[in-house]
């Protein structure tokens, strides 16, 4: 035991605790700087386990420089002995030299071993991402406006969506949402490192170039991976030739992929018409405007589309445009749902009777039937012709997920979603919708996160507020629950009175007094202006009222209201009251019922 105590003093004496605690701060600070500094330099965040090996095999080399030197003033020495006369040289001999010389290289060759390493952990993350994509996964970026007029940006945006539009419709391949791509129209980033955002093999490039009636797109297809030019064309023709131009390269890009196409979709691709130039132009900016989901921009989308269907009322997609502003202003709760249904279903049933192959029409089918008409069964149907006609329509697998999970099918419905992630991985409101998705089938905590996560990346998204309010009280977090449900009000539904109702009751009575005033106002508020009696139910049957709460979905029942469909799964609502368990059971939901 005398060895242990004399060994002990002998390590302070020559600091060299000191230097391991120095060491230790230090090696801690580099971990984290490293940890920061490696996601901006596209490094795989699990490289940092390298530097903690790194920092660990230089450890000792840091003891054994404690115990033999001291850093000075006067620069480096050795550590006197303990005993020692007035004349001792604590100065450097050739043996010290070579000593730390010694130290160095081996620290220099411990920091090299480690970068090669981190080096090798980047490259085997990019040939793992390359194994797992899917040989027939493509990606078409934003197309380049090369006119020289900004007012073009319209048509340019149009013909990249046609183009995705028609790639999707192949069945062989896995086509990329259009949304997910808008991010690199001005990127800097090279080739590989989207194609590893986005997931896939290849990637699409062009441009489009418009002189009156003239349009020539170039295309050119690019292996991601390798950054490798695999194919390039130019293509040509009159304006009234659009369709037929985005066939064309469609056909010629499947070919190139080696994609095989089923006899259905080679009719699709062959039997494109002409089209009258104005009518199609109207109905490009009518989509430019509803892309910006402002209401002016709704409002200018309507006068678009009607433009298009006055030029030629045999233009599906204008009718289908017309359907799609409906169901926004539906389901922002901006209409009654008896009195804007049929405002919705009527361009959308001339759409099918022009074209009954466009899987946004029959998507289109199915959100009136799920949402308005409670047909589930009709709603299912429709859904699956929407994804057999475009089984990469992103859109249609979100709310199909949703639309399984609304009749307690939680595994399909998970399964939808996960599809549409890989196909739209970019977008955050496909990423709300997931965080939903979690929420419905009981995964509080990691659908809070993931709506969470969107609302950081794009504030302004209103949605997913709601279910931030909803979620939060279920798992007990009412200050965040109450938070949410003031941006719900203020944000996505615009109701002032309502967040001031929540913000008095909840100073006079808590959580639950601020449920039941901001209740109070809505349904006052309800006598004159409309507002959906589903959002007054959830804040009843979070203020304790249960029999109120029921009355108000009895209320929400009479007018279609689109959100009742939810009242299964949705965290709002529940429990045992006999009118709940009524309604469930004459909305066939019957299987939400705990027996």
């Amino acid at each position: 035991m005398t060895g242990l105590p004399q060994l002990l003093k002998e390590l302070r004496r020559r600091r060299v605790f000191r230097v391991a605690g120095i060491y230790i701060v230090a090696a801690w600070v580099a971990v984290q700087v490293f940890s920061e500094a490696f996601p901006a330099l596209d490094i795989p965040a699990e490289a940092i386990r390298f530097v903690w090996a790194g920092a660990m095999f230089a450890f000792p080399l840091a003891l054994m420089f404690g115990w033999f030197y001291d850093v000075t003033p006067a620069g480096i020495v050795r550590t006197l002995p303990a005993e020692h006369d007035s004349e001792h040289d604590p100065g450097l001999r050739p043996i010290d030299y070579a000593i730390l010389v010694a130290l160095l290289v081996v620290a220099i060759g411990i920091a090299y071993q480690q970068s090669i390493q981190i080096r090798a952990a980047d490259t085997i993350m990019e040939h793992q991402a390359v194994i797992d994509t899917d040989p027939m996964s493509i990606a078409v970026l934003p197309l380049e406006n090369l006119s020289g007029d900004p007012e073009q940006a319209y048509f340019v945006n149009g013909m990249h969506d046609a183009l995705i539009t028609e790639l999707s419709r192949i069945s062989g391949l896995r086509v990329t949402s259009r949304t997910s791509t808008l991010g690199f129209a001005t990127t800097s980033l090279r080739v590989p490192d989207i194609g590893r955002e986005l997931g896939v093999e290849k990637i699409i490039e062009g441009s489009v170039y418009r002189v009156d009636d003239t349009v020539r797109i170039v295309v050119q297809l690019v292996d991601a991976a390798a950054d490798e030019h695999l194919w390039s064309e130019s293509y040509e023709r009159d304006i009234t030739d659009v369709l037929r131009l985005q066939s064309d390269i469609t056909r010629e890009i499947a070919e190139q992929v080696q994609v095989v196409l089923t006899a259905e979709e080679s009719r699709l691709l062959t039997r494109a018409g002409p089209v009258n130039p104005g009518s199609y132009e109207a109905y490009l900016r009518g989509m430019f405007h509803v892309e910006l989901f402002t209401p002016e921009d709704m409002q200018l989308a309507v006068r678009h589309f009607e433009s298009a269907v006055e030029l030629d009322p045999q233009n599906a997609l204008a009718y289908w445009g017309l359907n799609r502003v409906c169901r926004f202003q539906l389901q922002a709760g901006l209409v009654r749902p008896r009195d804007g249904e049929p405002k919705c279903s009527a361009p959308l049933l001339k759409a099918l009777a022009i074209d009954n192959s466009r899987a946004e029409v029959h998507l289109g089918l199915a959100l009136g039937f799920w949402l308005y008409d409670y047909d589930w069964e009709a709603a299912e149907n429709a859904f699956s012709r929407a994804l057999e006609l475009n089984p990469n329509y992103a859109e249609a697998r979100m709310f199909y997920s949703h639309f399984l999970i609304t009749l307690h099918r939680g595994e399909e419905g998970a399964e939808q979603m996960r599809i549409a992630r890989e196909l739209d991985p970019l977008n955050t409101f496909t990423q709300a919708l997931h965080g939903t998705q979690m929420v419905l089938t009981g995964l509080y905590e990691e659908g809070i996160a993931e709506v969470n996560a969107a609302l950081k990346t794009t504030p302004g998204l209103g949605f997913g507020y709601d279910l931030l309010w909803g979620a939060n009280a279920k798992v007990g977090r009412f200050d965040e629950s109450l938070d949410a449900a003031r941006k719900h009000f203020g944000i996505t539904m615009g109701n002032q009175a309502a967040v001031d109702a929540l913000d008095r009751g909840y100073e006079a009575s808590g959580f639950e007094g601020a449920m039941l005033a901001a209740a109070a106002v809505l349904a006052d508020l309800s006598k004159t202006t409309y507002i959906p009696a589903v959002e007054i139910s959830a804040l009843y049957q979070m203020g304790g009222e249960i029999d109120t709460a029921v009355n108000w979905l009895e209320i929400a029942y009479d007018q279609h209201d689109p959100t009742l469909p939810y009242i299964g799964a949705a965290p709002f609502f529940g429990g045992t009251a006999p009118g709940y368990h009524d309604l469930l059971r004459r909305m066939n939901l019957a299987q939400w019922i705990e027996e």
